[in-house]
């Protein structure tokens, strides 16, 4: 082959394989663009679109079940920064209405809802714990649980080997509660110890665990509905 026709040669091998690296990064690039959340917490209506604002978390999938999958939400409005987080659950990949943690299971969400500053700074943090120590009158309480409802779930092949690519749709709904201030008051914990030792007594637990309205606690009901897409890798 003569010099000219290597050169060219090289330069177009060059020029293909550009164009094969810059379709690769638009195809990882692509999932999370259209991803969507819109929010109710309390009488505020917050939405976001693609990353910073819509954000999905996984461990990967393992069997039939995305580990540590959780969605979250960081948007600006009115001057302030909202964000809500469902924060980590085995999802399985198929539609129906599951509980976090499940019913049968002990425990309450971890899912919050925060209202900041501009500058990031806690106004108030609401979640499912203090909810629970607020208002779960009853053990297990069903009401201190994360729902979620997968109405579509659909597996394909993802660009890169080893991903599956994830679409899936809904909504999750919670239930959170926050202080006053970052740590309860004097009033707030005397009245906890107080009906703990009528429990101990008992033989039974107060609950709530402490009186809500002593505490000043306000509590808000948070649902979100989703659609996100995500590549997702296949955990051995």
């Amino acid at each position: 082959m003569k010099p000219l026709a290597i050169l060219l040669a090289s330069i177009l091998l060059a020029a293909c394989g550009q164009k094969t690296a810059t379709s690769h990064a638009k195809q990882s690039e692509t999932p999370g663009k259209g991803n969507t959340m819109n929010c109710v917490a309390g009488d505020i209506k917050l939405a976001g679109t693609g990353e910073p604002e819509v954000g999905l978390a996984s461990f990967g999938i393992q069997g039939n079940t995305i580990t540590g999958f959780g969605l979250s939400l960081d948007v600006e409005h009115d001057g302030k920064a909202y964000q809500v987080s469902s924060s980590l659950m085995p999802l399985p990949m198929e539609t129906g209405t599951f509980h976090f943690p499940s019913l049968t299971e002990p425990g309450m969400t971890l899912a919050s809802f925060n209202v900041r500053t501009s500058d990031r700074d806690l106004l108030k943090g609401y979640n499912g714990g203090t909810y629970s120590q607020q208002y779960s009158a009853v053990e297990n309480d069903p009401e201190a649980k994360l729902k979620i409802q997968v109405d579509k779930m659909t597996v394909s092949d993802a660009p890169l080997p080893g991903f599956k690519r994830v679409h899936a749709v809904g909504q999750f709904e919670f239930n959170a509660a926050a202080l006053p201030a970052s740590s309860p008051s004097d009033d707030c914990v005397k009245n906890g110890i107080a009906r703990s030792i009528i429990g101990a007594n008992s033989g039974k637990r107060t609950l709530p665990l402490f009186d809500a309205a002593i505490c000043g606690a306000e509590k808000k009901h948070v649902q979100c509905d989703f659609d996100v897409v995500a590549d997702l890798v296949k955990l051995q």
